[in-house]
């Protein structure tokens, strides 16, 4: 009789360095500096009601600070049903808020925007 046991899942430790923004000629530190200080004061008194305002801020500069393409933060931030954690976790770093706040918010629009999932196809029939 063969023992089987379950495998046994790893988390892998993503380095520090992996998370870091590259350098963009492309981005005016001044203005970036300013636009994610406003994000942060905004966040803080719940003035963002959808996350497509994130990047309104200062397009250039945000899409660098985060590390995507022009068309994903758009096509994410005003869908955020199609943010992913590291989006949510990148826009609190960058603009100093508390992780749950930024959750808060993309949640509450995401629910707004969702179709509740219809399995009925797949349950017994009565």
């Amino acid at each position: 009789m063969l023992n089987k046991q379950k495998p046994v899942m790893k988390s892998r430790k993503i380095k520090q360095e992996g998370n870091t923004a590259k350098e963009d000629s492309n981005v005016n530190a001044k203005t970036l500096e300013k636009a994610l200080r406003t994000l942060k004061s905004r966040f803080s008194t719940n003035d963002i009601k959808h996350m497509k305002e994130v990047p309104e801020e200062y397009v250039t500069g945000i899409r660098s600070a985060l590390g995507l393409g022009y068309e994903t933060m758009i096509t994410r931030y005003h869908d955020p049903r199609k943010l992913t954690l590291e989006d949510i976790l990148n826009t609190a770093d960058i603009t100093s808020t508390e992780y749950e706040t930024v959750l808060k918010v993309a949640v509450r629009e995401a629910i707004k925007n969702h179709t509740k999932r219809d399995i009925s196809k797949l349950l017994p029939k009565e």
